[in-house]
């Protein structure tokens, strides 16, 4: 059924008392134009890889489609500070197919344009004995998976692939079928897609509420006017909370930041991903190397009344993990929460978000323990720091769901890290649940209400 159709139907609407309701299309700052009179448009929240590929895959079939992101262009918080690394191994069972199909579109989008796109593989080394039964149990789950690719390699036969790794190690977790890229550029492909497509993209606007109707949306508020939809997909990061509490919906996310650090140009070194327990790296085209903290990495958490929000969830696996989360409390976050009597208001979420503090001292320590595998780079000049938002989930799944709350409300949050890789094949789920309501892939492990029940905890913190 499309878009419009369910908006009337949901409350039993005939076609003109329909467009008597809802007239349509509010302009929003000349920027967006109104549709044609009862074209109930798919908007979509959110800049980033999955509310690009979500608007591009929705636009292709001709459904009108509106994106809104705050900052001033795609890509700029979660997906433009990702590593790059597009990696099919080391996820949970159940993302397998979906990071398979993903990897096929990322492949397929570089026909389309130029974003540093490297088919190289990606390696996880050991460097402790006590690594290899975590590097075991991830082969076998991807054997599991139909990856057969994916393999144990002594030390020798890595540096026969990797000739550079000439520092002590063990061996390595090696599968050739991964790829890396520019998070940047992928992103700003898929919007150019969107556009080229006839999708609306709307940045430095930030949508501040959802609007149902008969237990279903039918749009959104933004600071600079209200829109009508057929479907809102929510794809914040981790502002998706801050909207679904304005439908009484409860999404249990913990913000944290990663920290990465990019060199000067070095001598062409590997062209592998390479992740590893404590530093993880990609040589990109130009020579630089990107360096961020690896496996089970120390992440940053500003703490603030907004922990109070699904705590009984978080407490265990923050205790669990208490040596891989650096907290800090956030004092000008809690004033601003009691300011505002609220700890998930949308004034909270800011109009352009704040450069992130890098913890220079961990990851100046990954690029150490890589430089040890790969001693060339010891001498390397780190030229650029930056720390990048992670959207958290008590679990390490992600939530994709477009059946909670009312009708017509795609949620994609809690990517865990794992979000840019995922980003073309979610944007493809979006676009079905958006325009269909249903989604041929297999999305039930991802169902928001799993936290209803047990909620397992995960084997690594990242």
């Amino acid at each position: 059924m499309a878009v419009d159709q369910r908006v009337q139907a949901s409350c039993g609407l005939g076609s003109a008392q329909a467009r008597a309701t809802q007239t349509g299309l509010a302009l929003v700052t000349g920027r967006i134009q109104r549709t044609a009179e009862g074209d109930f448009p798919v908007v979509v929240i959110g800049g980033g890889i999955t509310g690009a590929a979500t608007a591009a895959a929705a636009a292709a079939p001709g459904a009108s489609v509106v994106l809104f992101e705050k900052e001033d262009g795609p890509a700029r918080e979660g997906s433009g500070c990702a590593q790059g690394s597009l990696r099919v191994q080391g996820h949970h069972g159940a993302e397998f197919p979906l990071a398979q199909e993903a990897l096929q579109l990322w492949t397929d989008a570089a026909e389309e344009g130029d974003f540093d796109l490297v088919k190289g593989g990606n390696r996880y080394f050991r460097t402790k004995e006590d690594e290899l039964p975590i590097l075991q149990h991830l082969v076998e789950e991807a054997h599991k998976a139909g990856l057969t690719q994916v393999q144990l390699l002594d030390a020798a036969q890595v540096r026969e692939i990797m000739p550079a790794a000439t520092g002590p190690f063990l061996g390595a977790m090696w599968s050739p079928v991964d790829a890396q890229c520019q998070s940047e550029k992928g992103t700003e492909l898929y919007t150019r897609r969107a556009e080229k497509a006839g999708a609306q993209i709307a940045f430095g606007v930030k949508v501040t509420k959802l609007i149902e109707s008969c237990g279903r949306i039918i749009g959104v508020d933004t600071t600079a006017g209200r829109i009508q939809a057929g479907a809102v997909v929510v794809g914040a990061g981790v502002w998706t909370p801050y909207l679904a509490k304005t439908v009484g919906l409860d999404v249990p996310i913990m913000p944290v930041v990663m920290s990465e650090l990019e060199t000067e140009p070095v001598k062409p070194l590997f062209e592998q991903a390479i992740r590893a327990f404590g530093f993880g790296s990609r040589q990109r085209r130009n020579g630089k190397v990107v360096v961020s903290v690896g496996l089970n990495a120390k992440v940053a958490h500003g703490v603030s009344l907004a922990d109070l929000n699904g705590l009984r969830y978080w407490l265990t696996r923050a205790m669990s993990f208490r040596k891989n989360l650096k907290v800090k409390f956030d004092l000008a976050r809690t004033i601003e929460q009691l300011r505002h009597r609220s700890t998930l208001s949308t004034d909270l979420i800011p109009h352009v978000s704040p450069e992130l503090t890098c913890d220079r001292k961990v990851v100046h320590s990954a690029l150490g323990r890589l430089s040890t595998v790969i001693p060339e780079l010891q001498g390397a000049k780190a030229t650029r720091y930056w720390g990048g938002l992670v959207d958290m989930t008590p679990d390490g799944l992600p939530i994709i769901d477009g059946h909670v709350g009312p009708e017509g409300l795609p949620l994609i949050t809690g990517l865990a890290g794992h979000g840019f890789t995922l980003g073309p094949v979610l944007g493809e789920i979006a676009s079905d649940l958006s325009l269909d309501g249903a989604t041929k892939r297999d999305i039930e492990s991802f169902r928001l209400a799993r936290y209803q029940g047990k909620v397992d905890q995960p084997e690594m913190m990242i």
